[in-house]
């Protein structure tokens, strides 16, 4: 229905629960804010962690952690979750939480991680710094270093690796539909830590890995971005296998595009309206000149779109990931592959 998110709160009052323990750390749009996008409501089933896990079997919501009154309200009295605060001890005490989804910026979660000695795996928002922190001091690194130390296992919210026509794609279908790769081109917008990361580590999973990148333009502030500090320029990735990608910053308050146009030998994939159509373009007969070739641009096959689950795809792989019996579809190390890929587009731009 576009709404399941809406339809589950207030739903374990005085219930007994079996699933795993959880509290999430932060409270904000992705957390609880976005069900509410009636347009988003449209594609995403589950556009927020709350609308997962309102009804997620292998969950028990028990606690929220935020600052902000508000937020607390929401949690208790939007999704009926029983332990509500801003200190963070408190709420630990009270849950004993067994799974973490950090959704607060960057700055204290290796330390709030370190504060819950039952936990058995944690889900975190990118991205992992702040913007211009790098890597040595980042967070990223201390969150590392503290789940390393218990073993922990660590989902980054990179939510296109959750789903089952992206999957398809990175397991053979993208060669099956284009051949290889030839020319690769991706718009992004709302700061390169933010949608630049997510188009960077979705190149990665259809491509492989980067092994050069290299600012191709000016180095700008990425107004209106949602992340302090973000910014904004065009780059180029070189990935192991040869193609190049060439990505270019877009000023969302004018209008949003997160997309990838990929040119192989045999075939065109466009991938557009931020994951939500995915195109393909046959390979066919020139129609200006005598025997030579085309893409027929104007003639695509619209893909089945799968996004709807995306996000609950992503906590089935943590619960089975908690349990010992999967590994991460979108592991923390890879999520760091991404960071010190848009350090060295930032170094590259200075």
């Amino acid at each position: 229905t576009g709404d399941r998110g809406l339809e589950r709160p207030l739903r374990r009052i005085g219930g007994a629960m079996t699933g795993l323990r959880t509290i999430i750390v932060g409270f904000g749009q992705v957390a609880s804010g976005l069900t509410r996008d009636v347009r988003m409501a449209q594609y995403f089933d589950y556009a927020s962690h709350a609308a997962v896990l309102a009804g997620h079997p292998a969950f028990d919501w028990q606690g929220v952690v935020d600052p902000n009154g508000a937020a607390q309200a929401d949690a208790r009295d939007t999704w009926g979750v029983p332990h509500c605060g801003g200190d963070l001890d408190e709420i630990i005490a009270k849950v004993r939480p067994e799974i973490a989804i950090l959704a607060a910026p960057p700055g204290d979660r290796a330390k709030a991680v370190a504060a819950m000695p039952d936990l058995k795996a944690v889900l975190v928002e990118k991205p992992l710094n702040s913007p211009g922190t790098g890597e040595r001091n980042g967070d990223g690194a201390a969150l590392r270093a503290v789940c390393a130390e218990r073993n922990l296992p660590v989902l980054v919210n990179y939510w296109r690796r959750a789903d089952r026509l992206f999957q398809a794609l990175a397991a053979g279908g993208l060669a099956e539909h284009v051949g290889s790769p030839q020319a690769v081109f991706g718009l992004y917008g709302n700061g390169l830590a933010n949608n630049g990361g997510h188009l960077i580590d979705f190149l990665r999973m259809l491509l492989g890995e980067v092994v050069a990148a290299q600012a191709v333009g000016p180095d700008e502030t990425a107004l209106g971005a949602p992340i302090t500090g973000d910014r904004h320029l065009p780059f180029a990735l070189t990935f192991a296998d040869g193609p190049v990608a060439t990505l270019q910053p877009l000023d969302f308050r004018r209008y949003r595009e997160v997309g990838l146009d990929i040119w192989g030998d045999g075939g065109r994939l466009s991938i557009v309206q931020e994951g939500l159509v995915t195109r393909l373009f046959p390979l066919t007969e020139n129609r200006g000149v005598t025997g030579e070739n085309e893409i027929a641009s104007d003639a695509g096959i619209e893909l089945e779109r799968t996004v709807a689950d995306s996000l609950y795809r992503m906590y089935d792989n943590l619960a089975e990931t908690a349990a010992g019996s999967a590994m991460p579809w979108s592991p923390l190390e890879s999520a760091l592959t991404n960071e010190r890929i848009i350090e060295a587009i930032l170094r590259s731009a200075a």
